[in-house]
């Protein structure tokens, strides 16, 4: 069977490592790369797999491959309502749209679009727990109480309720513990985000979030004992299946699709509100703004109730296995063959 996966490839994003644990797990399909943008098809395909993120750009791609397949499979994820032209919108009520939360199936349904199957993404989840926890992050760390978060830039990735909320908590004030940032501390200006981290206190920003091989990444999810993700949209939420996999505890904001993979409410924070963002009108995000207050109250109650962290802990360990890609992506055999 030759398919073609459909996605970045070029220029490496989250879409990329998706598509190759896929293609990782289906090792029994002939599959061919082709890249997003430079990718010209000249033979035909018994199907094609796009994976991307639900916008025009993204599904206009079908028009690409339309006499080369009759099989098109569409995985993708939108943070909000999805702007679409009625041409590309046609387009999906060709394709099977598969998409990996209840969240998205929720956001699309509510725009008219048909979905076919929820397929949670998938992780490494022995290659994480292969890493050992004293490794050379933690060497850096040293004994402190390590609080993670990691995530590019952007407007909707919460950057800012995230520092905002540590500023109210004891934990800010506490030399033994440091909030480890992984991502860049300037803005990314053209999501119309304006915030500079502060680098003070015990604020510490490691770097850019591509810079990084999985083995190192995994090793820093090791290193820690608390991860926050501060995400106020997300199409699925993979850092936190992949940080709970590491076996860190994990605090999110209590609202879909975090709260479908943070099943505990203890460690999930309360909503304050919810607006649309649209950026740059091609793509529009649902931003759940955290209660800051309610936010500290959770962050230093899983750093300094050692129960209530090991038992948040256990929680999501219990289930952290349902995710592992060989079990979910083994799911796509059935749209590939049926």
């Amino acid at each position: 069977m030759k398919v073609l996966m459909q996605t970045y490839f070029c220029i490496r994003v989250s879409f990329t490592e998706v598509a190759e644990q896929i293609m990782s797990v289906l090792s029994d399909v002939d599959w061919e790369r082709g890249d997003y943008i430079y990718h010209v098809p000249f033979r035909s395909y018994d199907a094609v797999f796009y994976i991307g993120s639900t916008m025009n750009q993204d599904i206009a791609r079908y028009f690409r491959y339309m006499w080369w397949t009759n099989k098109h499979i569409y995985y993708g994820v939108t943070e909000g309502p999805p702007i679409l032209s009625a041409l590309n919108r046609h387009a999906m009520s060709k394709m099977k749209v598969i998409v990996p939360s209840e969240y998205v199936k929720w956001e699309l349904e509510q725009a008219g679009i048909r979905v076919d199957d929820i397929i949670p993404h998938g992780v490494e989840i022995d290659a994480i727990r292969s890493v050992p926890r004293n490794n050379t992050w933690r060497e850096t760390f040293g004994d402190k109480f390590v609080c993670l978060y990691v995530a590019h830039r952007n407007l909707r990735k919460g950057f800012r309720e995230l520092c905002e909320a540590w500023k109210m908590t004891k934990a800010s004030r506490d030399d033994n513990v440091i909030l480890v940032l992984h991502t860049s501390r300037e803005p990314n200006r053209l999501s119309g985000e304006d915030y500079i981290i502060p680098e003070e206190g015990n604020i510490i920003v490691t770097g850019n979030v591509h810079k990084l091989d999985r083995e190192s990444l995994y090793g820093l999810y090791r290193a820690a004992d608390l991860y926050i993700h501060g995400g106020l949209a997300e199409g699925f939420g993979i850092p936190i299946v992949e940080a709970m996999a590491a076996g860190v505890p994990v605090i999110t904001l209590d609202a879909k699709p975090m709260s479908e993979l943070n099943r505990v409410p203890e460690a999930r924070v309360k909503v304050a509100e919810q607006k649309i963002y649209v950026d740059r009108g091609v793509a529009a995000y649902r931003l759940n703004v955290p209660d800051l207050g309610d936010y500290a109250e959770v962050i230093d109650a899983m750093i300094y109730d050692a129960s209530l962290r090991e038992e948040v802990r256990a929680k999501q360990q219990s289930y952290v296995c349902q995710y592992d890609m060989y079990r979910v992506y083994g799911r796509f055999r059935r749209w590939l063959h049926g």
